[in-house]
Protein backbone atom coordinates (compact mmCIF):
# COMPACT_ATOMS: atom_id res chain seq x y z
CA UNK A 1 0.00 0.00 0.00
CA UNK A 2 1.34 3.46 -0.87
CA UNK A 3 2.22 5.94 1.86
CA UNK A 4 -0.51 8.34 0.75
CA UNK A 5 -3.21 5.67 0.92
CA UNK A 6 -5.89 6.29 3.46
CA UNK A 7 -5.58 2.69 4.63
CA UNK A 8 -8.04 -0.11 5.09
CA UNK A 9 -11.65 0.78 5.80
CA UNK A 10 -13.96 -2.17 6.37
CA UNK A 11 -12.92 -5.04 4.13
CA UNK A 12 -11.66 -2.92 1.23
CA UNK A 13 -8.93 -0.32 0.80
CA UNK A 14 -9.13 3.15 -0.70
CA UNK A 15 -6.40 4.16 -3.12
CA UNK A 16 -4.74 7.53 -3.52
CA UNK A 17 -7.49 8.79 -5.83
CA UNK A 18 -10.15 8.26 -3.14
CA UNK A 19 -11.81 5.36 -4.95
CA UNK A 20 -12.42 1.85 -3.66
CA UNK A 21 -9.83 -0.65 -4.74
CA UNK A 22 -11.69 -3.90 -5.32
CA UNK A 23 -8.51 -5.84 -5.94
CA UNK A 24 -7.25 -5.32 -2.43
CA UNK A 25 -9.79 -7.46 -0.47
CA UNK A 26 -8.88 -7.74 3.19
CA UNK A 27 -10.19 -10.06 5.84
CA UNK A 28 -12.07 -8.24 8.57
CA UNK A 29 -14.40 -8.81 11.45
CA UNK A 30 -17.12 -7.23 9.29
CA UNK A 31 -17.15 -10.29 7.06
CA UNK A 32 -18.81 -12.20 9.92
CA UNK A 33 -21.46 -9.49 10.15
CA UNK A 34 -22.09 -9.89 6.42
CA UNK A 35 -22.58 -13.66 6.82
CA UNK A 36 -24.88 -13.17 9.82
CA UNK A 37 -27.17 -10.95 7.74
CA UNK A 38 -27.55 -13.67 5.12
CA UNK A 39 -28.26 -16.29 7.79
CA UNK A 40 -31.04 -14.16 9.26
CA UNK A 41 -32.47 -13.56 5.82
CA UNK A 42 -32.41 -17.26 5.04
CA UNK A 43 -34.18 -18.45 8.18
CA UNK A 44 -36.74 -15.70 7.78
CA UNK A 45 -38.27 -17.43 4.77
CA UNK A 46 -39.41 -20.41 6.85
CA UNK A 47 -42.23 -18.44 8.46
CA UNK A 48 -45.10 -19.75 6.34
CA UNK A 49 -48.21 -17.96 5.09
CA UNK A 50 -50.17 -17.56 8.34
CA UNK A 51 -50.26 -14.25 10.19
CA UNK A 52 -47.81 -15.50 12.82
CA UNK A 53 -45.58 -16.84 10.03
CA UNK A 54 -45.59 -13.49 8.25
CA UNK A 55 -44.72 -11.73 11.49
CA UNK A 56 -41.81 -14.14 11.99
CA UNK A 57 -40.59 -13.50 8.44
CA UNK A 58 -40.77 -9.71 8.73
CA UNK A 59 -38.94 -9.71 12.07
CA UNK A 60 -36.13 -11.88 10.68
CA UNK A 61 -35.87 -9.68 7.58
CA UNK A 62 -35.85 -6.58 9.77
CA UNK A 63 -32.89 -7.97 11.74
CA UNK A 64 -31.12 -9.02 8.54
CA UNK A 65 -31.43 -5.58 6.96
CA UNK A 66 -30.41 -4.00 10.26
CA UNK A 67 -27.17 -5.99 10.13
CA UNK A 68 -26.73 -5.05 6.46
CA UNK A 69 -27.20 -1.39 7.40
CA UNK A 70 -24.50 -1.60 10.07
CA UNK A 71 -22.23 -3.41 7.63
CA UNK A 72 -22.85 -0.87 4.88
CA UNK A 73 -22.24 2.27 6.92
CA UNK A 74 -19.09 0.80 8.53
CA UNK A 75 -17.64 0.24 5.07
CA UNK A 76 -16.73 3.28 3.03
CA UNK A 77 -17.10 1.24 -0.15
CA UNK A 78 -20.59 -0.05 0.71
CA UNK A 79 -22.49 3.11 1.60
CA UNK A 80 -25.12 2.31 -1.06
CA UNK A 81 -25.68 -1.11 0.56
CA UNK A 82 -26.20 0.59 3.90
CA UNK A 83 -28.64 3.10 2.43
CA UNK A 84 -30.84 0.57 0.64
CA UNK A 85 -30.70 -1.79 3.62
CA UNK A 86 -31.91 1.00 5.87
CA UNK A 87 -34.90 1.65 3.59
CA UNK A 88 -35.81 -2.04 3.47
CA UNK A 89 -35.36 -2.31 7.23
CA UNK A 90 -37.93 0.47 7.76
CA UNK A 91 -40.37 -1.28 5.41
CA UNK A 92 -40.01 -4.56 7.30
CA UNK A 93 -40.53 -2.72 10.58
CA UNK A 94 -43.77 -1.21 9.25
CA UNK A 95 -44.96 -4.61 8.05
CA UNK A 96 -44.19 -6.15 11.45
CA UNK A 97 -46.15 -3.45 13.26
CA UNK A 98 -49.05 -3.93 10.85
CA UNK A 99 -49.06 -7.70 11.43
CA UNK A 100 -49.08 -7.20 15.21
CA UNK A 101 -51.96 -4.75 14.87
CA UNK A 102 -53.96 -7.23 12.77
CA UNK A 103 -53.43 -9.85 15.46
CA UNK A 104 -54.69 -7.48 18.15
CA UNK A 105 -57.82 -6.41 16.27
CA UNK A 106 -59.19 -9.95 15.71
CA UNK A 107 -62.03 -9.91 18.20
CA UNK A 108 -65.68 -10.90 17.99
CA UNK A 109 -68.91 -10.52 19.89
CA UNK A 110 -69.70 -13.01 22.62
CA UNK A 111 -72.09 -14.92 20.36
CA UNK A 112 -69.58 -15.28 17.52
CA UNK A 113 -66.82 -16.20 19.96
CA UNK A 114 -68.91 -19.10 21.29
CA UNK A 115 -69.55 -20.29 17.73
CA UNK A 116 -65.81 -20.22 17.00
CA UNK A 117 -64.95 -22.14 20.17
CA UNK A 118 -67.60 -24.79 19.48
CA UNK A 119 -67.11 -25.42 15.76
CA UNK A 120 -63.88 -23.93 14.42
CA UNK A 121 -61.39 -23.92 17.28
CA UNK A 122 -61.31 -27.77 17.48
CA UNK A 123 -60.22 -27.73 13.81
CA UNK A 124 -57.43 -25.24 14.65
CA UNK A 125 -58.88 -22.66 12.26
CA UNK A 126 -57.00 -19.33 12.52
CA UNK A 127 -59.01 -16.39 13.80
CA UNK A 128 -58.36 -14.45 10.61
CA UNK A 129 -59.95 -17.21 8.54
CA UNK A 130 -62.99 -17.24 10.81
CA UNK A 131 -63.10 -13.46 10.61
CA UNK A 132 -63.27 -13.64 6.81
CA UNK A 133 -66.23 -16.01 7.13
CA UNK A 134 -68.28 -13.88 9.55
CA UNK A 135 -67.36 -10.69 7.66
CA UNK A 136 -68.80 -12.06 4.43
CA UNK A 137 -70.86 -9.37 2.65
CA UNK A 138 -74.45 -9.21 3.93
CA UNK A 139 -73.73 -11.80 6.63
CA UNK A 140 -75.85 -10.90 9.65
CA UNK A 141 -77.32 -12.12 12.92
CA UNK A 142 -81.10 -12.49 12.73
CA UNK A 143 -83.72 -13.09 15.42
CA UNK A 144 -86.68 -15.45 14.89
CA UNK A 145 -89.61 -15.40 17.28
CA UNK A 146 -91.25 -18.56 18.58
CA UNK A 147 -93.79 -19.99 16.15
CA UNK A 148 -92.43 -18.23 13.08
CA UNK A 149 -91.06 -20.16 10.12
CA UNK A 150 -87.48 -19.94 8.94
CA UNK A 151 -88.49 -21.80 5.78
CA UNK A 152 -91.83 -22.99 4.42
CA UNK A 153 -92.16 -26.24 2.52
CA UNK A 154 -92.40 -25.70 -1.23
CA UNK A 155 -92.32 -21.88 -0.95
CA UNK A 156 -89.04 -20.62 0.51
CA UNK A 157 -86.11 -20.57 -1.96
CA UNK A 158 -82.78 -22.11 -0.94
CA UNK A 159 -80.86 -18.84 -1.11
CA UNK A 160 -78.90 -18.81 2.17
CA UNK A 161 -77.05 -20.83 4.78
CA UNK A 162 -77.80 -20.30 8.46
CA UNK A 163 -76.28 -21.42 11.75
CA UNK A 164 -78.30 -21.52 14.96
CA UNK A 165 -76.67 -19.46 17.71
CA UNK A 166 -79.35 -19.89 20.35
CA UNK A 167 -82.81 -21.40 20.55
CA UNK A 168 -84.46 -24.48 19.05
CA UNK A 169 -86.27 -25.15 15.79
CA UNK A 170 -88.17 -28.14 14.46
CA UNK A 171 -87.99 -29.59 10.95
CA UNK A 172 -91.41 -30.62 9.58
CA UNK A 173 -92.18 -32.62 6.42
CA UNK A 174 -95.75 -33.20 5.29
CA UNK A 175 -96.98 -31.98 8.68
CA UNK A 176 -94.82 -34.41 10.68
CA UNK A 177 -91.74 -33.67 12.75
CA UNK A 178 -88.44 -35.05 11.53
CA UNK A 179 -85.94 -33.74 14.08
CA UNK A 180 -84.92 -30.73 16.15
CA UNK A 181 -82.23 -28.15 15.43
CA UNK A 182 -80.32 -26.75 18.40
CA UNK A 183 -77.46 -24.42 19.16
CA UNK A 184 -74.39 -24.53 16.89
CA UNK A 185 -76.29 -26.56 14.27
CA UNK A 186 -77.02 -25.47 10.72
CA UNK A 187 -80.66 -24.92 9.88
CA UNK A 188 -80.35 -25.78 6.21
CA UNK A 189 -77.12 -27.72 5.68
CA UNK A 190 -78.83 -30.53 3.66
CA UNK A 191 -80.39 -28.03 1.28
CA UNK A 192 -77.09 -26.16 0.96
CA UNK A 193 -75.14 -29.28 0.09
CA UNK A 194 -77.82 -30.47 -2.34
CA UNK A 195 -78.02 -27.18 -4.22
CA UNK A 196 -74.66 -25.42 -3.84
CA UNK A 197 -73.51 -26.44 -7.35
CA UNK A 198 -76.87 -25.67 -9.01
CA UNK A 199 -77.64 -22.44 -10.82
CA UNK A 200 -81.24 -22.67 -9.61
CA UNK A 201 -81.14 -23.98 -6.02
CA UNK A 202 -84.90 -24.63 -5.90
CA UNK A 203 -87.13 -24.49 -2.83
CA UNK A 204 -87.27 -26.15 0.57
CA UNK A 205 -89.07 -29.48 0.85
CA UNK A 206 -89.35 -29.08 4.61
CA UNK A 207 -90.72 -26.46 6.97
CA UNK A 208 -88.37 -25.17 9.65
CA UNK A 209 -90.24 -23.57 12.55
CA UNK A 210 -88.92 -21.91 15.70
CA UNK A 211 -89.85 -23.84 18.83
CA UNK A 212 -88.40 -21.08 21.00
CA UNK A 213 -87.08 -17.58 20.36
CA UNK A 214 -84.07 -18.13 18.12
CA UNK A 215 -81.01 -16.21 17.04
CA UNK A 216 -79.10 -17.41 13.99
CA UNK A 217 -76.22 -16.32 11.81
CA UNK A 218 -77.05 -16.29 8.11
CA UNK A 219 -75.00 -16.00 4.91
CA UNK A 220 -76.55 -15.13 1.53
CA UNK A 221 -75.92 -17.92 -0.96
CA UNK A 222 -74.33 -15.88 -3.75
CA UNK A 223 -71.97 -13.90 -1.51
CA UNK A 224 -70.88 -17.00 0.40
CA UNK A 225 -70.18 -18.95 -2.78
CA UNK A 226 -68.06 -16.06 -4.09
CA UNK A 227 -66.11 -15.97 -0.82
CA UNK A 228 -65.48 -19.72 -0.86
CA UNK A 229 -64.33 -19.52 -4.47
CA UNK A 230 -61.62 -17.05 -3.41
CA UNK A 231 -60.68 -18.68 -0.10
CA UNK A 232 -60.04 -22.36 -0.81
CA UNK A 233 -58.87 -23.17 2.73
CA UNK A 234 -62.03 -21.60 4.14
CA UNK A 235 -64.09 -23.67 1.69
CA UNK A 236 -62.49 -26.88 2.97
CA UNK A 237 -63.07 -25.88 6.59
CA UNK A 238 -66.73 -25.07 6.01
CA UNK A 239 -67.18 -28.32 4.08
CA UNK A 240 -65.83 -30.26 7.07
CA UNK A 241 -68.13 -28.44 9.52
CA UNK A 242 -71.14 -28.97 7.26
CA UNK A 243 -70.24 -32.63 6.79
CA UNK A 244 -70.26 -33.22 10.53
CA UNK A 245 -73.61 -31.43 10.81
CA UNK A 246 -75.10 -33.56 8.03
CA UNK A 247 -73.81 -36.74 9.64
CA UNK A 248 -75.50 -35.85 12.93
CA UNK A 249 -78.77 -35.25 11.12
CA UNK A 250 -78.51 -38.61 9.36
CA UNK A 251 -77.94 -40.40 12.66
CA UNK A 252 -81.00 -38.68 14.13
CA UNK A 253 -83.12 -39.79 11.18
CA UNK A 254 -81.63 -43.26 11.39
CA UNK A 255 -83.03 -43.63 14.90
CA UNK A 256 -86.53 -43.28 13.44
CA UNK A 257 -86.20 -45.42 10.32
CA UNK A 258 -87.37 -48.98 10.92
CA UNK A 259 -87.50 -51.98 8.60
CA UNK A 260 -90.66 -54.13 8.38
CA UNK A 261 -88.98 -56.49 10.88
CA UNK A 262 -88.51 -53.74 13.44
CA UNK A 263 -84.72 -53.28 13.06
CA UNK A 264 -82.88 -50.06 12.24
CA UNK A 265 -80.97 -49.31 9.09
CA UNK A 266 -77.24 -48.74 9.12
CA UNK A 267 -76.52 -45.41 7.43
CA UNK A 268 -73.07 -46.69 6.41
CA UNK A 269 -74.69 -49.11 3.97
CA UNK A 270 -74.98 -48.01 0.31
CA UNK A 271 -78.28 -46.57 -0.80
CA UNK A 272 -79.44 -45.36 2.60
CA UNK A 273 -80.10 -41.89 1.24
CA UNK A 274 -82.79 -43.35 -0.98
CA UNK A 275 -84.56 -44.81 2.02
CA UNK A 276 -85.02 -41.35 3.54
CA UNK A 277 -87.89 -40.78 1.17
CA UNK A 278 -89.48 -44.18 1.88
CA UNK A 279 -90.55 -43.98 5.50
CA UNK A 280 -93.71 -42.84 7.23
CA UNK A 281 -93.95 -41.50 10.79
CA UNK A 282 -96.60 -42.83 13.14
CA UNK A 283 -98.24 -40.95 16.00
CA UNK A 284 -95.26 -41.60 18.29
CA UNK A 285 -92.77 -40.24 15.80
CA UNK A 286 -91.35 -43.67 14.88
CA UNK A 287 -90.79 -44.19 11.17
CA UNK A 288 -91.82 -47.34 9.37
CA UNK A 289 -90.50 -48.48 6.02
CA UNK A 290 -92.77 -47.86 3.01
CA UNK A 291 -91.46 -49.68 -0.09
CA UNK A 292 -91.34 -47.60 -3.24
CA UNK A 293 -90.30 -48.41 -6.73
CA UNK A 294 -87.34 -46.60 -8.20
CA UNK A 295 -86.23 -46.31 -11.77
CA UNK A 296 -89.40 -44.87 -13.29
CA UNK A 297 -91.46 -41.74 -13.19
CA UNK A 298 -90.46 -38.10 -13.03
CA UNK A 299 -88.35 -38.55 -9.87
CA UNK A 300 -86.15 -41.08 -11.64
CA UNK A 301 -85.87 -38.81 -14.67
CA UNK A 302 -84.56 -35.99 -12.46
CA UNK A 303 -82.20 -38.34 -10.67
CA UNK A 304 -83.54 -37.49 -7.19
CA UNK A 305 -83.79 -39.90 -4.29
CA UNK A 306 -87.09 -38.75 -2.85
CA UNK A 307 -85.37 -37.36 0.25
CA UNK A 308 -87.35 -34.69 2.12
CA UNK A 309 -84.22 -32.56 2.05
CA UNK A 310 -83.81 -32.57 -1.74
CA UNK A 311 -84.80 -29.06 -2.92
CA UNK A 312 -87.71 -28.82 -5.34
CA UNK A 313 -86.62 -27.27 -8.62
CA UNK A 314 -89.07 -25.63 -11.00
CA UNK A 315 -89.88 -27.61 -14.14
Amino acid sequence: MADNDTGPVGIYTINESGLCDGDSYLTSSLSGVFQLAHVLMGIGYFGGSTLHGLLYTYICLFLAYLVFTVYGFQNACAADIGGWSFVLMILCLIQSIWAIWRMREVSFSEELTKVYEALFHPLKVPLLVYKALVNCPNCQIVSLEQGNNYATEGKTPVDRLSLMISGKAVVIHDGRKLHMIGRNQFLDSPEWEAAKDQEDPGKFQVTIRAETDCVYLTWPRRELLNLLARRRYLARVLSAVLGRDLTNKLYILNEKVMTPRGSKYDIRLPGFSRLLGQFDLDAKGVASFVPQRFGSGPEADRGTTGSPYAPVRPK
